[in-house]
């Protein structure tokens, strides 16, 4: 891997995992790829790197949040950064591939499963059709797989939202990662348009991801500095640049 050390490699049906130390600073998880799926500062495996990631949970400035659902985990960046730095939250944590769970744990410090956290080997989409019957305030969706060519494929998850939508509560918010800067063209923004009929959110991240803001209730127009005081004093991210980044989407 170009600039890093491969220190694991294996497979599945699904394709290649390969974890890279970078530096000795960072280590990354990457699916056959130079795109690094999930990246953990060695210093701090908790602290959220990723832009894009940190924009994904941008909501808990506004939600009194409980419980979370993360669809897609990889190497668990979101679920590690919400199980360190929220710790009155639930997080169920929906991951396909199973050996991407066990890299996770052995090679990124992915806490074990307790009364806060929960870890489903299970597509998404069959999740959603489970028993399972508790309501979350946010939903993150941030399904990926590298198809032919190696290139990164955001998974359709058109037949999913209605799953989706019965998962929040009233007040709930579902954030979708986008590969790049056009959120009309993610895979089922048409039915996500549809099901959610307030205005659709969308925060560019430097012309890579855009973040897609889908919510059951209105989204605040301002927030207080004080608020935005005492989420930033909890990890340090720019929420309140995200915040003003947040463009209502003309479609």
């Amino acid at each position: 891997m170009p600039g890093g050390k491969l220190i694991h490699q294996t497979s599945d049906e699904y394709g290649t995992i390969e974890v890279v130390d970078y530096m000795d600073q960072l280590r990354a998880m990457h699916f056959g790829n130079k795109t690094q799926q999930s990246t953990s500062l060695l210093c701090n495996p908790y602290f959220l790197i990723h832009k894009y990631a940190q924009a994904m949970i941008l909501p808990l400035c506004w939600l009194q949040a409980e419980r979370v659902l993360v669809l897609g985990l990889g190497a668990g960046s979101i679920v590690k950064y919400l199980y360190q730095y929220h710790p009155d939250l639930k997080i169920d944590a929906i991951e396909l591939r199973s050996t991407v769970i066990e890299v996770a744990h052995e090679y990124f410090m992915l806490p074990n499963a307790d009364e806060r956290l929960t870890i489903y080997n299970s597509s998404a989409e069959d999740w959603l059709k489970s028993d399972n019957k508790h309501k979350y305030d946010l939903i993150i969706v941030d399904l990926f797989l590298t198809g032919s060519g190696e290139k990164d494929i955001t998974v359709d998850i058109a037949e999913s939202l209605q799953g989706i939508s019965a998962r929040l509560n009233h007040k709930g918010v579902a954030t979708f990662n986008h590969l790049g800067k056009n959120i009309l063209t993610y895979p089922g923004f048409n039915e996500i348009s549809k099901i959610f009929n307030l205005p659709l959110h969308s925060i560019n991240i430097e012309s890579i991801n855009t973040i897609l803001i889908a919510s059951l209730s209105s989204i605040p127009t301002n927030i207080s500095d004080s608020e935005f005081s005492k989420m930033s004093a909890i990890s340090t991210l720019p929420y309140q640049q995200y915040f003003s980044d947040m463009r209502k989407i003309i479609s």
